[in-house]
């Protein structure tokens, strides 16, 4: 049992190990954010001040992940090769540097790396597909597929069934089987490596195509649009309208319908797409034609009134935007201000 005079060091020894977790989770937030305003020499000085202060897996990860997505390979090994030196038993920093390797060509220090995972960790899905690939591509004299090619086939995954939109629904398995299927393709899931985005779009695209009368067909139309919104730089919204209208169609009544209806509305206006918005303003606007609050009426109706405009409905937007003065009783908000203009002619 632990004397009393040593558990306030205890405590404090717990309390700084969270703070610094919370620090470095908060760099990587920050990283990828820059990444997504395309400001990479931002994030990667990120992460080189971080690691410089506090050596961590995570930030090696990101570190390297981010040089090899900008092909600056050699620079992610120099990364790499601090990461597995810092961290010798990390199996994500080997794996990553195997990945990189195959992207510089040199498919034997790659095949030497990956058998040292596995030798370490021999139920390891990535590595293990790696080497298979590589010892195949060795056979036939072709090059491996990597994620990218993989993805690109992702399309032909389903069956015979009905298609709705981007995706070909199969209902030809029983329930119970579709149950077990979507089972193991979430626990693939979970043996994945973080950054390896396209299979884990790849295995969302089979859930929702083969395994469509299960609760996670419609969690893997949610997750897959996350991956289109915020893992791709810049974001592929088209994706995400291709996703959010499948969920919408075939999942009426999911609970998801207000977050998936928010996110396909600015997947909407980020592509231009100003018919879709006017249908699910009117939509939104049948559903909650007064809401209580005055700035979500009038931020929705000055919306609604510019996307009406956009489609050549003058005539409706005039309404909408003498209905935000309404809603304004003489404030002159933002919104009001935004509104008078669109009535008097200004941009």
């Amino acid at each position: 049992m632990l004397k009393p005079r040593y558990v306030p060091l205890i405590a404090l020894l717990v309390l700084l190990c969270s703070l610094q977790a919370f620090a470095q989770d908060d760099v990587i937030k920050k990283g990828r954010a820059l990444q997504r305003e395309q400001k990479y020499d931002e994030a990667l000085q990120l992460y080189r001040d971080a690691l410089k202060q506090k050596p961590a897996e995570d930030l090696y990860i990101e570190s390297g992940s981010l040089l090899g997505k900008l092909q600056k390979y050699d620079n992610a090994m120099t990364v790499l090769e601090k990461g597995i030196k810092d961290f010798p038993q990390s199996t994500s920093l080997k794996n990553l540097m195997a990945l990189i390797l195959v992207r510089k060509g040199d498919k034997e220090k790659a095949k030497a790396m990956l058998e040292e995972v596995i030798a370490a960790d021999s139920d390891n899905s990535f590595a293990l597909s790696w080497l298979d690939k590589l010892k195949s591509s060795q056979t036939s004299g072709t090059e491996p597929a990597d994620e990218q090619s993989s993805s690109s086939s992702s399309t032909s995954l389903s069956g015979s069934g009905s298609t709705t939109g981007a995706f070909s629904v199969d209902s030809s398995l029983p329930e119970d089987q579709q149950k077990e299927l979507a089972k193991k393709l979430y626990q693939e899931m979970m043996e994945l490596e973080k950054w390896e985005l396209d299979s884990f779009k790849e295995l969302h695209r089979k859930v929702i195509e083969k395994c469509p009368a299960t609760a996670q067909a419609e969690e893997s139309c949610w997750r897959l649009s996350n991956l289109y919104m915020l893992g791709e730089d810049p974001p592929d919204f088209q994706s995400v309208i291709d996703v959010l209208e499948h969920l919408l169609k075939q999942y009426p009544d999911t609970p998801l319908l207000p977050d998936a209806k928010n996110r396909l509305l600015i997947a909407c206006q980020q592509t231009n797409q100003m018919d879709k918005v006017v249908a699910i303003y009117e939509e939104l606007f049948t559903r909650d034609p007064e809401p209580a609050d005055d700035k979500t009426f009038m931020v929705r109706a000055l919306e609604f009134g510019d996307a009406l405009s956009a489609v050549g409905r003058a005539a409706e937007a005039q309404e909408w935007y003498q209905k935000v003065l309404v809603r304004d009783d003489g404030k002159d908000s933002l919104e009001a201000r935004v509104a008078r203009e669109r009535l008097t002619g200004g941009n």
